[in-house]
Parts: structure tokens; C-alpha cells; sequence
């Protein structure tokens, strides 16, 4: 988490704890900007306190989202349709510079922590791939959960080694759906 994100959660927290309900929260939004801060602070706060109350469901959660990342000449697109919890539909573009590159459907639902957990479908270099994606959308962002991947059974269905070491890292910007 980096400097600024720790100091905003560390603030609206000490806010949180000068009024309290039943459930540890404030039931006052006063003086504290959109209801996506609180429900994002509420998410961070419980799971920092590795509580085992169900996690409020960002209002976020549904419709459609497109997310662009360039890096350098290369870029990826990411679209997204949230139907439901139980299911969400979409594509991922990767196009890097002067090669082919990847293209495929996404299919999957939303976990428990209210990530996403995708199956990427894709064709790359003529063969046809499926990769594990975690994913998430906070303030306005895409962020991809990165960490080791493998072919346990040498099929070319990729899966995180293991997930609970890979780390939201790769982010995406929001455009306009075309």
C-alpha cells in the first residue's frame, strides 16, 4: 500500500472509531466524500482486522467497464460486463508493438473479498490458451493480480502456483466502452 492510500485509510479510520455502531462503522457519511471511500475503507478495515463478518459489496459491482494499460508502444485492453455476482463476461486485447499478440473472452464471477476471479480464454501464436485472472475495480481503476503462473498438466491451462502470493500490481486506467 503506498504512502498516500495508508495515510487516507489511517485518517478515515480514526474518523470511524470517534462514532461507532454495532458493527464497528459510523452510520454518518458527513464530511467524508462519496460513499466508494467508505465502502472502500469498511472493505480494507475489516479485512485489516481479519474480521470474519461479511464484507459489504461495493455498489461499483455492476454494468459495463473498459480499462486501457500502455506500456510503452504495447497496450491492453480490458472490457468487462458485471451482470452478477455469479456472472461477469468481457475480453482482453493485449496488442504489443511489431508482434501478435492476444486476444480472448474473459468468464468468471465474484469471490468472497469481492475480487474477480476470471477464466481468460485466448489465442496466442496460433494456440489456443486459458489463464487464471484475479481482478478488481477500486476508485475507478482495474487492478490484476500478478504472480507465478503454470501448466500443472502441460494442457496450456495456466493457473496462479499460488494466489495467496500474488499481488495486485498491474493497473488499468478507465476509458470510454466502445
Amino acid at each position: 500500500m503506498n504512502k498516500l492510500n495508508f495515510f487516507i485509510t489511517t485518517v478515515l479510520v480514526v474518523l470511524f472509531s470517534c462514532k461507532k455502531n454495532n458493527n464497528g462503522f459510523s452510520n454518518s457519511n458527513e464530511n467524508l466524500g462519496s460513499d466508494t471511500v467508505v465502502n472502500t475503507v469498511k472493505h480494507e478495515v475489516k479485512n485489516s482486522e481479519k474480521n470474519s463478518e461479511k464484507l459489504e459489496k461495493p455498489e461499483y459491482l455492476e454494468g459495463d467497464y473498459c480499462f486501457l494499460k500502455v506500456e510503452g508502444k504495447d497496450s491492453t485492453i480490458v472490457k468487462l460486463r458485471i451482470l452478477s455476482d455469479d456472472d461477469i463476461r468481457g475480453e482482453m486485447i493485449w496488442q504489443p508493438w511489431q508482434k501478435d499478440g492476444a486476444v480472448g473472452n474473459l468468464i468468471g464471477k465474484i469471490n468472497s473479498m469481492y475480487e474477480m476471479e476470471l477464466l481468460y480464454e485466448y489465442t496466442i501464436d496460433g494456440q489456443r490458451q486459458t489463464e487464471t485472472k484475479v481482478m478488481k475495480i477500486e476508485k475507478d481503476k482495474l487492478f490484476i493480480k500478478i504472480g507465478e503462473l503454470w501448466d500443472s498438466k502441460s494442457d496450456g491451462n495456466l493457473t496462479y502456483k499460488d494466489v495467496s502470493k500474488a499481488v495486485f500490481r498491474e493497473i488499468f486506467d478507465p476509458i470510454n466502452c466502445k
